[in-house]
């Protein structure tokens, strides 16, 4: 196997190597006759009956005979392989050699022009896969002979036959060429391919992509400095060049020369009476392309297909555009960083100053900069080839913004009420809420975390934040008394106290002493709400002085008429009942029967509702 694979290697080899011996030596230029027999999924069309004697089939060619096809495998023993072109579907000449040596293909030439090398190639593919079996000691290799001859048919100009090539496992396309000069006066030629080989099995192949090309000398244009090229800035002295055709690769006998040139490198006219092998430029005002059209004769020069043409050398007058700034004064908001950025032409660098003549070099090689810093900075443009600049720096200014300055608070507001919210900037600005609202101001009547972004007039932003809740309500839970302390009992929450129209304190507990009803007021810190509670107590004195004298001759209890349907009952100190009272009662006055009692102390029972307070009391005479 290795033996095999080595043979088929240098099989390829020897028939590239002898391919190439049949080509154009110099240089060709582009096609100006190709073949790809087309693309298409059906057979044909076929060849006319000047091209070949071959008989045309749709399919499953056999000796003899050819088809037109993008399926090469026209046999079970053909390989599966694609045209030479690489086309979708693209075609190749499929033929199955007879088993007498023939020609089995012809076909004109036109539009050569007279005393003309060309060069002629076709791609040759064997279709028999030797896996197949089909042949075994007795394959047939392809070869086929290439024949040029005149437009008359009665002068062979060139002829060559490849080496003869047995089916291979890995099949691959193969190029074969020959080159060819025209007389004069021939204008057209005729190619011929013809069968070396016998049929039988074996010796089928496919053709692809024939082209013809002419065929000349191997040109460069070179200066004085054998250099390809040169340029010069704008501003440097003129000068003048001179250039020199340098061949190394000769086809032509005796050329001769058109010198050209061109402003763009792609539209090239003739320099007139410039046709030697050198050229001499003197005014060089603007980027040149030079390049010289060669042929064998100079009948030949008129037009651009009987001529081949040299390399361009360009004269590349350096003229260094400015840059364009996409903005000539860039703001950015505070904390945040800019993008300079200026527009250059395709082959220039641009590289950043912070002056506008000498400075320092900030940042080279480069459209954009970043920056955080205020202040002016400069774009200077050069050459990306060559050290040419422009002295002009394009300036750039940068300003920072300031953001604007809000106010951002935080709200209680009570139940049912509303609160404008306002972030408080004095200057010309856009206002996006949360709520979408886009007004300076807004007003809510929802608890909740609102914000607002104000932009300012160059762009910059902040964000105003406010929380709004509602007040919490008092409620009166309890009220308890200890000795002369009152404590309020609330929900829980912040609140002010005050009783009997007083002033408000933060402190729950109230001092009573000497007070018998108490009108207990608790509002919120926002005065939302003021919540009310009444709270009595009993007044007992601890003594009386029935004496007459106008001041403290009655016992009695005050405040009795806040607790309606309440009694007081008065014993001596051996429990022995002396009165009951009623809150309309005006008190005792230390009478029992009608008979004053002596100085002592007494005993108090006060029913009230479900409850009993006692205690004792003292008379004093």
């Amino acid at each position: 196997m290795r033996g095999f694979v080595f043979w088929l290697v240098l099989l390829g080899c020897f028939a590239f190597a002898k391919a190439q011996l049949g080509f154009c030596s110099g240089a060709s230029s582009d096609a100006i006759f190709t073949e790809t027999f087309g693309t298409g999924t059906t057979s044909g069309p076929p060849l006319s009956a000047a091209q070949t004697s071959y008989r045309f089939v749709n399919s499953s060619v056999q000796d003899g005979e050819y088809t037109i096809s993008s399926n090469l495998k026209q046999l079970g023993s053909f390989h599966s392989v694609n045209d030479h072109t690489g086309d979708s579907n693209g075609k190749a000449l499929i033929v199955n050699a007879s088993f007498a040596p023939d020609q089995f293909y012809q076909t004109d030439i036109n539009g050569l022009c007279e005393n003309t090398n060309y060069e002629f190639s076709a791609w040759i593919i064997n279709l028999y896969n030797p896996g197949s079996g089909a042949c075994t000691g007795r394959e047939i290799p392809v070869q086929v002979r290439f024949e040029i001859w005149d437009a008359t048919d009665t002068n062979r100009l060139a002829q060559g036959v490849m080496d003869p090539r047995n089916g291979e496992n890995q099949p691959v396309w193969i190029q074969y060429g020959l080159t060819f000069t025209t007389a004069t006066g021939q204008n057209g030629c005729i190619l011929k391919m013809i069968n070396e080989g016998g049929g039988g099995c074996g010796n089928d192949l496919a053709i692809d992509d024939i082209v013809f090309r002419t065929c000349g000398d191997v040109v460069q244009i070179e200066d004085a400095a054998s250099a390809m090229s040169r340029s010069r800035c704008f501003n440097d002295t003129n000068e003048s060049i001179d250039l020199q055709v340098n061949t190394t690769e000769a086809v032509y006998d005796t050329p001769e020369y058109q010198w050209q040139s061109s402003t763009d490198g792609v539209n090239f006219t003739d320099i007139n009476g410039e046709n030697s092998s050198s050229l001499t430029v003197t005014t060089l005002d603007q980027t040149t392309f030079y390049r010289v059209k060669i042929a064998e004769d100079a009948v030949n020069l008129n037009g651009s297909e009987c001529a081949n043409f040299s390399g361009v050398f360009e004269y590349r007058l350096v003229q260094v555009p400015e840059a364009i700034p996409v903005m000539d004064r860039v703001v950015a908001c505070q904390e945040t960083t800019a993008q300079l950025e200026v527009r250059a032409q395709s082959g220039v660098i641009t590289d950043w100053y912070d002056a506008p003549t000498g400075g320092n070099l900030i940042q080279a090689n480069s459209n954009t900069l970043e920056v955080d810093q205020t202040g002016t900075y400069y774009a200077q443009t050069r050459d990306a080839l060559i050290d040419c600049v422009n002295e002009n720096r394009v300036a750039v200014e940068f300003e920072i913004s300031e953001n604007p300055v809000l106010n951002s608070e935080d709200f209680t507001i009570c139940p049912e009420a509303s609160v404008i919210l306002d972030p408080q900037f004095a200057g010309t600005a856009s206002y996006e809420w949360s709520t979408g609202e886009q007004t300076p101001t807004i007003s809510v009547q929802e608890a909740g975390t609102y914000t607002c972004v104000v932009t300012n007039n160059t762009g910059c932003s902040a964000t105003a934040t406010f929380n709004v809740d509602f007040e919490n309500l008092a409620e009166i839970i309890s009220l308890e008394e200890n000795g002369n302390e009152l404590t309020v009992i609330t929900n829980e929450g912040d609140f002010l106290y005050r009783y009997n129209g007083g002033n408000f304190q933060i402190s729950n507990v109230l001092d009573i002493t000497g007070l018998l009803q108490i009108e207990v007021e608790v509002t919120d810190r926002q005065n939302c709400k003021v919540v009310t509670a009444i709270y009595n107590r009993l007044g007992i004195p601890q003594f009386f002085t029935p004496n007459a004298d106008g001041y403290n001759d009655r016992w009695q209890i005050g405040n009795m008429a806040a607790f309606p349907g309440s009694q007081v009952e008065v014993y001596d100190r051996y429990g022995k009942l002396l009165t009951v009272m009623a809150a309309a009662d005006a008190g005792w006055d230390g009478f029992f029967n009608s008979e004053p009692l002596p100085s002592s102390d007494y005993w108090y029972r006060v029913y009230y509702e479900d409850q009993e307070i006692t205690g004792h009391f003292s008379l004093r005479r």
